[in-house]
C-alpha cells in the first residue's frame, strides 16, 4: 500500500526536478508579448510600475525570490499529499478497528458494519483528495465488509454481495459515480 502510495509523489518529484535541470537563460532582450495569452493579463496600475528599471543583479534576486516561493508552494502541496496518505492509512485503521468491534459483538448485523465503514470513509473525503485516493478508501470499505461477512460464517455469495453493497455505497459516499 505505501509503494502504491509514495510511488506517484516520487515520479511527480523527479519529473520537477528533471524540468528545473534544462533551464535555458534568458532572452538578453526580453519579448513582452510572451507569455500568458493577452486575455489573462490584467493592466498595471501605474503607481506599481517601478520609476526604474531593474539592473541584472536585481533581476537574478527577484528570479531567486520567485524561485523560492515556488519551492515552498511545491513543498506544501507535498505537505498536503502526505497528510493525504496518511488519512488513507489512518481509515484503514479505523475501517480494521470497526471491524474487530463488529466481529466481537454477535447482535451487530452486517448492515451496521457497512454503515460504520461507510460512515467512516465519509467524514475522511476532501475535496483535494484524487479519483485514486477516493478508490483507494472504496477498496478499503468493500475489503472491510467481505472480511467481515466471512468472520460471521456468510457464504461465499453473500460475502460477495456484502461487498457489492458496500463498494456502492462507499462510492456514493466518496462522490464518485460508477
Amino acid at each position: 500500500m505505501n509503494t502504491k502510495l509514495v510511488l506517484p509523489f516520487a515520479l511527480i518529484s523527479a519529473f520537477a526536478l528533471a524540468a528545473c535541470e534544462d533551464r535555458a537563460d534568458p532572452p538578453a532582450i526580453p519579448n513582452p508579448d510572451a507569455g500568458a495569452p493577452e486575455s489573462s493579463v490584467e493592466p498595471v496600475d501605474e503607481a506599481e510600475t517601478p520609476d526604474t528599471t531593474m539592473t541584472p543583479a536585481e533581476m537574478a534576486q527577484r528570479r531567486e525570490e520567485i524561485e523560492q516561493e515556488a519551492q515552498e508552494t511545491f513543498d506544501s502541496i507535498m505537505e498536503q499529499n502526505r497528510q493525504a496518505g496518511e488519512d488513507l492509512m489512518q481509515l484503514g485503521d479505523e475501517a480494521m478497528d470497526s471491524l474487530s468491534r463488529g466481529v466481537t459483538s454477535a447482535a451487530d448485523s452486517i448492515e451496521g458494519q457497512i454503515d460504520s465503514l461507510v460512515e467512516n470513509a465519509a467524514t475522511l473525503r476532501d475535496e483535494n483528495m484524487t479519483d485514486v485516493q477516493k478508490l483507494e478508501v472504496v477498496a478499503n470499505v468493500r475489503t472491510a465488509a467481505e472480511n467481515a461477512a466471512r468472520a460471521l460464517g456468510q457464504s461465499e455469495a453473500q460475502i460477495v454481495q456484502t461487498g457489492d453493497t458496500a463498494e456502492a455505497r462507499a462510492r456514493q459516499a466518496m462522490g464518485l459515480e460508477d
